[in-house]
């Protein structure tokens, strides 16, 4: 037999390791979401559970019967006693890691059946729209122009997914089913409270309204996902993360920064107005394009240029004539575009 590639290998290690720490019975959330990160990372770690099952098979155990489909993690390790006792004690180190993958490999196949029976529902507004949604354990979603939000529920968990734009949720207390919303490479933990959550310039910004949340990153695959750190100082975002304030995350580096932040004035939004608090040009045209047809178009270094007041969604025009009044601006419009260019210095 040709030897495994180190890769595979080291994949087949990893996929024993979770299995032994699966079939231990509850884990946390988090050792639950890097188990399925690891699980979804690379084919070749879906090729090592297809790979260990074959052998389990090929040993006279079958591992795909309809009734094992059903198993969860707490009946895993009465399975593990069962084959340990049947196996003679010379042989159990030698069957052990196949026992252990085949574990695993029910642990997946349970997973995978039951996301093709609970296919996410996807909410959509257009450029210019907003609407609110209602789900079925009583939380609410209010989506923000131009956004779209995933929505997966199952037994275990709330599991959201914003793809682009920007959304307020209001969620029901249920401890048992965290309610995570994911968004680019961050996740937002919460059980029972009230956050927004926005992508835009390349972050992640979260705003707390009430009660508390855990806003993670995505590490290596096989470790649990590690708090976003403060830019400051070596310590957890979220623990300065409280009601009245927004979490500033990059996507492309694990930090972030608290600023304060007027609640109700970051809510404008959902009455069809835009307010700005000294956000960059850049940041502010990107918000302002989710609400017309009408696109504006920045050119040249304007990293000094920042935009406060309160303007009319879907005002791009008024938009453009408040800071080309203010900043060096050429504008020049040509169909739907409108074209923002920083002036050089003479």
């Amino acid at each position: 037999m040709r030897e495994a590639a180190p890769e595979l290998e080291q994949a087949r290690e990893c996929a024993i390791g979770w299995c032994m720490r699966l079939a231990e019975g509850s884990i946390s959330l988090e050792d639950q979401i890097a188990f399925e990160t690891w699980r979804d990372a690379d084919p070749r770690h879906r090729e090592a559970f297809a790979q260990m099952a074959h052998l389990w098979s090929a040993a006279g155990h079958v591992g795909d019967e309809p009734e094992l489909i059903a198993v969860r993690a707490d009946a895993l390790e009465a399975m593990r006693a069962a084959n340990n006792r049947r196996w003679p004690s010379r042989l159990a180190g030698r069957w052990r890691p196949l026992v252990a993958a085949a574990a695993c490999l029910l642990l997946t196949v349970t997973a995978i059946l039951h996301l093709m029976q609970v296919r996410p529902d996807t909410y959509v507004t257009a450029i210019g729209e907003r609407r609110v949604v209602k789900l079925g354990d009583g939380s609410k979603i209010s989506l923000d122009a131009d956004t779209r939000v995933q929505v997966a529920y199952n037994d275990e968990r709330r599991a959201l997914r914003l793809l682009s734009g920007r959304a307020k949720f209001d969620v029901a207390k249920d401890p048992r089913r965290p309610f995570t919303v994911t968004a680019g490479n961050r996740m937002v933990v919460a059980t029972g409270t009230a956050f927004s959550v926005e992508l835009v310039s390349r972050q992640m910004r979260v705003v707390l309204y009430e009660g508390n949340v855990a806003v993670l990153e995505n590490g290596p695959s096989n470790e649990p996902p590690k708090h976003v750190q403060l830019i400051a100082r070596k310590v957890a975002a979220d623990q300065d993360l409280k009601p009245g304030r927004i979490m500033i995350a990059s996507l492309d580096r694990p930090v972030a920064a608290i600023e304060a932040i007027d609640l109700p004035r970051s809510l404008l939004w959902e009455g069809g107005q835009l307010n700005f608090s000294d956000e960059f040009l850049a940041t502010a045209i990107e918000r302002v394009n989710r609400y017309s047809d009408t696109k504006i178009v920045l050119r040249g270094n304007a990293d000094g240029m920042l935009v406060s007041g309160a303007f009319n969604a879907g005002d791009s025009s008024g938009f453009v004539d408040g800071v080309s009044a203010i900043y060096p601006l050429n504008v020049q419009q040509k169909g739907n575009v409108i074209a923002l260019t920083v002036k050089r210095p003479s």
